[in-house]
């Protein structure tokens, strides 16, 4: 019998700096540009760094709210 946790997936609290920039939908240059030096840098290890997701989710909020544009509404009969 399975474990009813077993299907659980658990999203890391701690995005490395390598995983970021796709985490977001962004190459690394535009994460490094406009969005790195909004957030906390947490280190791991000795050379290790990551961002707290809950950051990065805010951010991506934070820009949608300023950005963000309603879609279009279209009169097509399909879209009825």
């Amino acid at each position: 019998m399975k474990s009813p946790h077993a299907s659980i997936a658990l999203l890391p609290r701690l995005v490395r700096l390598r995983d970021a920039p796709a985490y977001l939908g962004m190459d690394r240059n535009r994460f490094n540009r406009e969005v790195r030096p909004h957030l906390t840098n947490i280190p791991i290890g000795l050379q290790g760094i990551a961002f707290d997701r809950l950051e990065l989710d805010a951010w991506v909020e934070d820009y949608v709210s300023r950005n963000g544009r309603p879609a279009a509404r279209r009169r097509k009969p399909w879209d009825e």
